[in-house]
């Protein structure tokens, strides 16, 4: 519709833009020709033109596009901006990463082969983003008020899938464990006991969320405080890979393939000296290949960066949960501890 110049002040028209659920909702200010121009270029009375470049993950016809957390608080209200667009949008390129597992096979890649989820890079050459798609536009503070208010229960389903990954890393070091008979080693037995110590630490914790959950303002159900949790995770996650490696051995290397165990040449050396305790060679090779790709493959790698950094920076997120935690009431019991003669013996020791 053209191109549409005014001399305005930063507060110009409101726009508000609906969403389900309610909480989602949003209250916009539109402003003309705003500058520095990413992310977003200018405005068109049709939509917002938007120049920037953003990794997603190209999965469907449409990408959501969601406000950062870096970018919410952000003083400058230009780096405000949420919003969806179909993936062949004119100007909008996509550049996707080759993939991760490139065998084919079925249980030679367990993980890698079915799971493999895509990455790419988004880059928006004066894209048009119509009004309709656009969810918040120059204004963070109704998305930040429904955070400080609790509304997280969203986040639910990602401790639900943490929660599967600590149990399928621990449980697959415990049967590797005992199909090469080393599980009753003190180290070995401390290293698996490690995982699970972790495993069950996180089941106490989504525990305590579950347990926090109240009615939030305006009748919207909301979970007790996350805070910390995804931090946790991020440094744990490599400290649960570590132990499955150093549990399972050098056998995470070399494992027959499903054409090797096909193979009616090499299946009797298979049979007779890759064989585990009390199991045939097909189960623990197919159980070191679950393994593999869970702590050595290129997929078990990538999904490894995926855990470090899927919540964001960890050393930004621990200075953040720093300067949002309350210690005002320990702080001052100390400081009532400290501002009198400690007690001593009759001696003066």
């Amino acid at each position: 519709m053209g191109i549409s110049k005014a001399n305005l002040a930063p507060l110009g028209t409101t726009l508000s833009t609906w969403m389900e659920p309610p909480w989602a909702s949003t209250n916009c200010l539109a402003m003309v020709s705003p500058s520095p121009t990413p992310p977003v270029a200018r405005e068109r009375d049709a939509s917002a033109l938007k120049n920037r470049s953003k990794t997603r993950s190209k999965s469907s016809e449409e990408i959501p596009v969601p406000l950062s957390a870096t970018f919410a608080n952000r003083a400058d209200p230009r780096f405000i901006l949420a919003f969806s667009i179909p993936t062949n949008s004119k100007g909008m390129k996509i550049l996707c990463r080759e993939p991760v597992s490139v065998w084919n096979g079925s249980y030679s890649h367990p993980l890698g082969v079915p799971y493999d989820e895509q990455d790419s890079m988004l880059f928006f050459d004066n894209v048009l983003v119509p009004w309709d798609r656009v969810f918040m536009l120059y204004e963070s503070g109704p998305l930040l008020r429904d955070f400080a208010a609790g509304i997280n229960f969203t986040e639910w389903a990602n401790l639900c899938r943490i929660h599967e990954r600590m149990k399928l890393m621990t449980a697959v070091a415990t049967m590797i464990a005992e199909a090469i008979g080393v599980l009753e080693y003190r180290e070995v037995a401390a290293k698996v006991g490690e995982m699970t110590m972790y495993t069950q630490m996180w089941h106490h914790a989504m525990e305590g969320v579950e347990h926090g959950a109240h009615m939030g303002e305006g009748g919207v159900m909301a979970l007790g405080s996350m805070a910390g949790m995804n931090i946790y995770f991020a440094q744990t996650s490599a400290r649960m890979v570590q132990l499955l490696r150093e549990v399972s051995g050098s056998g995470l290397i070399m494992q027959p393939s499903e054409n090797d165990l096909a193979n009616p040449e090499l299946r009797p050396y298979l049979d007779r000296y890759m064989r585990g305790k009390s199991v045939d060679a097909e189960y623990k090779s197919r159980l070191y290949r679950l393994a593999h790709d869970l702590a050595v493959s290129s997929s078990g790698m990538r999904q490894e960066v995926y855990e470090y950094w899927h919540g964001g920076d960890p050393n930004r997120n621990r200075i953040n949960l720093l300067r949002g935690y309350d210690q005002s009431d320990i702080r001052a019991r100390i400081e009532e501890l400290v501002s009198r003669p400690l007690p001593h013996g009759e001696s003066g020791v």
